[in-house]
């Protein structure tokens, strides 16, 4: 017997486009929270000669995060330990900006209710469910100021961190550039 979905080329299509959507719609998402100028980026971001302090994660994750940098972000930026700050790069002149992610983890707990058909007899399992998600934001050191993505995602954190350069990228080069 023959798939009625594959029967219907009308309904194959409109399951494609149902597809495409979901796979388009978080970056769709991500672009949208991340165009808000001030909100994301600060106003002086690119106006005087700083360098981008980046705080150190794991090695694996520093990796990736250091290549996205190279691809998009031409400033001048550095991987620092979070006890540097205070010490090693206190000047909030020349290391103004820093730019940090944070993590949050969410647990709940789901209960299923099963229903053996032939016997009627109902059984409940819960089990906790968790998930976690990445955002990023950077810290105007001067002003205090934080100034975030609004928006997080646990598989997409990627394209929120390659969005953000580009956005912070191109408001330091509007800015001069510095």
């Amino acid at each position: 017997m023959k798939n009625p979905i594959m029967k219907n080329p009308r309904a194959l299509s409109l399951l494609a486009i149902a597809v495409l959507f979901m796979f388009s719609s978080c970056g769709f998402i991500i672009n949208s929270y991340i165009k808000k100028d001030t909100e994301n980026v600060p106003p002086e971001f690119g106006k005087e000669k700083t360098t981008l302090l980046v705080v150190r994660e794991r090695k694996g994750y520093n990796k990736k995060v250091d290549k996205m940098f190279q691809k998009y972000y031409t400033g001048d930026y550095v991987f620092v330990d979070r006890e540097e700050l205070d010490t090693r790069y206190s000047d909030t002149t020349k290391y103004r900006y820093l730019i940090d992610d944070e993590v949050s983890i969410s647990k709940m707990y789901v209960t299923t209710v099963t229903t053996n058909r032939s016997t009627g007899i109902q059984s409940r399992s819960t089990a906790p469910q968790s998930s976690a998600s990445r955002s990023f934001h950077i810290l105007d050191r001067k002003t205090k100021k934080i100034h975030d993505t609004g928006v997080s995602s646990g598989t997409s954190w990627k394209k929120i961190l390659k969005t953000y350069l580009k956005k912070l990228e191109s408001e330091r080069k509007k800015n001069g550039g510095n």
